[in-house]
């Protein structure tokens, strides 16, 4: 899909969760920690944003990632080459969605680590939890102060509001997959 139909798909996706929150963009700006500026931008469609700028406004939202960019989100079959990916860590993480649809609070991923792979994921919105499977390799995951090593068939649940880390520090493939459960709790504006 090209870039250009892609930011404008997220940029009115964003506009329309934030109407519906009945949000101003100084609000919503306060709620994910993404400034004023670049959430008008994104709105508008003229920047195409990160994929850690867009996991901080999902996540501030309570709406799966995926819920910005798939076309049509009720799909039941997607095939591996309609799967939305995203690469990081110079190409080392690669990530393929393989669901998500509006109105429901989970998304799941099938992920490949190449050897070297240590991709950093910024904390993920209050009561989001996030669980793991090991299909290849070795992973290791480490949350906050603690590292968890996980071999093939090992799986974990974790609270992903803290900052995390997807290692694979072995000479072979780790493959995993990754369901997120967002939080059923309204995004409401709050004084502190």
């Amino acid at each position: 899909m090209e870039k250009d139909l892609i930011s404008d798909r997220i940029g009115k996706r964003l506009r329309h969760y934030r109407q519906q929150l009945n949000m101003t963009l100084d609000d919503l700006a306060e709620l994910t920690g993404v400034s004023k500026p670049m959430l008008g931008q994104i709105e508008r469609g003229t920047s195409n944003p990160t994929v850690a700028t867009l996991w901080k406004i999902a996540s501030g939202l309570q709406v799966p990632l995926t819920a910005f960019i798939l076309e049509n989100p009720s799909l039941k079959v997607v095939r591996a080459d309609d799967q939305p990916q995203f690469r990081e860590d110079n190409k080392r993480f690669e990530a393929h969605n393989t669901y998500a649809a509006p109105g429901i609070s989970m998304e799941t991923f099938r992920a490949r680590l190449l050897p070297g792979c240590a991709y950093v994921s910024e904390p993920h919105g209050l009561g989001v939890i996030e669980s793991i499977t090991v299909f290849s390799g070795t992973l290791t995951l480490e949350i906050g102060p603690e590292t968890s090593t996980l071999e093939k068939g090992d799986a974990i649940s974790f609270s992903a509001d803290a900052g995390h880390v997807y290692q694979n520090n072995t000479n072979e493939v780790c493959e995993i997959s990754v369901a997120i459960l967002y939080s059923n709790v309204t995004t409401t504006k709050t004084s502190i």
